[in-house]
């Protein structure tokens, strides 16, 4: 039992990694290109499948590593689920907003919303592993 939890202990880092990395090339994603091309909406589009499938992997390997503490909810445990429930929020908002700048090609104000959202997840990212590895 314990190789499969530092094996899946190992997979969730990982996974918060690759989030970090994909909260980065997101923010790169919003300021590059055309905001008159319509490839600019399809573009983030195209990419948020794979942030959901990276927090999709990680809420898995998170509920499994759970699943083998027994579900003894600690501060760090809830502060993760917490985080995760703020980033899913956070996604869906992020994901109204793009709808409506498509819609009314505002993407001066959507640009400024997503790097304030998209900081803020950054932060959630960072806290949940520094928490997660202190405690």
């Amino acid at each position: 039992m314990n190789e499969v939890y530092e094996m899946s202990l190992g997979l969730h880092l990982s996974f918060a990694k690759v989030l970090l990395i994909l909260l980065f090339v997101h923010l790169v994603l919003i300021y590059v290109g055309d905001t008159e091309n319509p490839s600019y909406i399809k573009r983030l589009r195209l990419f948020l499948p794979l942030y959901n499938a990276t927090m999709a992997l990680m809420f898995f390997t998170g509920a499994l590593d759970l699943a083998i503490l027994h579900f003894a909810l600690s501060f760090p445990v809830i502060w993760m689920i917490f985080c995760f429930v703020a980033l899913c929020i956070l996604g869906v908002w992020g994901y109204k907003r793009m709808k409506i700048a498509a819609r009314y090609r505002d993407f001066a104000t959507f640009k400024k919303l997503m790097t304030l959202k998209i900081f803020c997840e950054i932060i959630l990212v960072a806290l949940a592993v520094a928490f997660g590895i202190k405690y």
